[in-house]
C-alpha cells in the first residue's frame, strides 16, 4: 500500500503553501529542516525535501501528480494566482480537466469525472 510519496523540491516551505493553497491539503506535522508534509487522504502523505537533501530524487521534476477537484476553473484561476505554469482546460466525454506544472517542474494534472445521476 503506498501511504507516502516524496518530491524534490528546491523550497520545501514554498512547495508546502502551494499545495495548501492550490489543493487544500493539509499539514500533518512540521518535520526536519528542510523538508514539510502534507495529508493527501486515505492515509496518504506528501512530503517535500530539499533536493540536495534527498536520496530518493536527486533532481525536481520526473512525476506527475493528478489531483481530482471538484472545480476545475476555480482550481485553474487559483494556480495562475500561485504563478503556476498552467495549460487550457480540455473536455473531454468522461469530464474535463487540465495540466500545469508546480513551482519545481513537476507535472500536475488537474480533473473532473462527470458525476452519475
Amino acid at each position: 500500500m503506498l501511504t507516502n510519496l516524496t518530491l524534490a523540491v528546491l523550497d520545501p516551505e514554498r512547495s508546502r503553501r502551494f499545495y495548501m493553497t492550490a489543493f487544500g491539503l493539509t499539514e500533518t506535522r512540521r518535520s526536519a529542516p528542510g523538508m514539510a508534509m502534507l495529508e493527501v487522504g486515505n492515509g496518504v502523505t506528501l512530503l517535500f525535501q530539499d533536493h540536495q537533501a534527498s536520496s530518493a530524487a536527486p533532481t525536481p521534476g520526473g512525476v506527475e501528480l493528478g489531483f481530482e477537484v471538484d472545480d476545475v476553473e476555480n482550481t485553474r484561476h487559483t494556480l495562475l494566482a500561485l504563478g503556476a505554469e498552467v495549460g487550457d482546460v480540455q473536455t473531454m466525454g468522461w469530464g474535463g480537466g487540465f495540466d500545469a506544472r508546480d513551482p519545481d517542474g513537476h507535472a500536475l494534472t488537474v480533473f473532473r469525472r462527470h458525476r452519475e445521476g
